[in-house]
């Protein structure tokens, strides 16, 4: 096993691409965060405007889906370019055992999660470090004690999704684009025809639940047309726990064939 790691360690770390998208994930987070620091002045009576708000957990949030669709390009290729490219023949017959390298390429796959979580959260300390909100300041939004550990499990579940989808359909680019495209736009199509039909499935879509990882308050329209707080789709870590439950049907289903078809 110790063999599989390090050769999984080693090639990670030597292919371009991570270390291209580490460098983009430092300098597109840490831009973004010093843009999502910016005060915002709430009005707060008829007579002005009130103190400024600082979004400064906002900072850490926001910018996670970039570091997401970066790290997803590092964790689909995991399996994507060794189809592609025909090396997983090779990495076949140096490791006969299926299991032992798959188990190692899901570590691979959690620890360079892991290792983008680290970047964008300090790329985003950074950012607001340098907008002058080194420390959360009074006004900004209270979050509760898990919510960076949330953020890392989002992150983790994401980039496993992609590594599953590539080695699935043998395809980086599938890994890499399925969950973007579908949580920003086939998602989104699904919630607006589905919604009065169908509203259990639009709360329990993967990757559009996936995002309201931040969120601490679910907001739903109760039936007769007003808001009702309890009835609202899952957030927090009950969208991170919904979330999981789909990467776990996508590595199971990736772990069946990479078990039983051919290289």
């Amino acid at each position: 096993m110790s063999a599989a790691l390090r050769y999984e360690w080693v090639r990670v770390l030597t292919v371009r691409s991570t270390w291209i998208c580490l460098v983009l994930t430092f300098v597109g987070v840490g831009g973004l965060a010093f843009l999502a620091s910016n005060p915002v002045y709430l009005d707060a009576s008829d007579t002005g405007l009130g103190q400024p708000t600082v979004l400064w957990w906002d900072a850490f949030a926001q910018p996670l889906l970039l570091t997401a669709i970066l790290a997803s390009v590092v964790a689909a290729q995991n399996l994507g370019q060794e189809y592609r490219f025909g090396l997983i023949r090779l990495t076949l017959t140096a490791f006969p055992q299926r299991g032992r390298i798959l188990l190692a390429k899901v570590l691979a796959v959690v620890a360079v999660a892991l290792a983008f979580t680290a970047v964008s959260y300090a790329a985003s300390w950074l950012g607001v470090t340098l907008h002058g909100y080194p420390a959360p300041p009074a006004s900004a939004t209270a979050v509760d004690s898990t919510f960076l550990l949330r953020g890392a499990a989002f992150l983790v579940l994401w980039s496993l999704s992609a590594w599953a989808l590539a080695g699935i359909t043998r395809q980086t680019a599938v890994g890499i684009a399925v969950p973007l495209v579908s949580g920003l736009i086939v998602e989104q199509i699904l919630s607006a025809v589905l919604r009065d039909r169908l509203p259990w499935l639009v709360d329990v879509l993967p990757w559009s639940t996936a995002a309201r990882w931040a969120s601490t308050a679910s907001v739903g329209v109760a039936p007769d047309g007003s808001t009702d707080i309890t009835s609202g789709p899952p957030v927090g870590w009950s969208a991170v726990g919904v979330f999981g439950c789909w990467v776990l049907a996508l590595v199971v289903a990736e772990v069946a064939a990479f078990l039983r078809r051919d290289a």
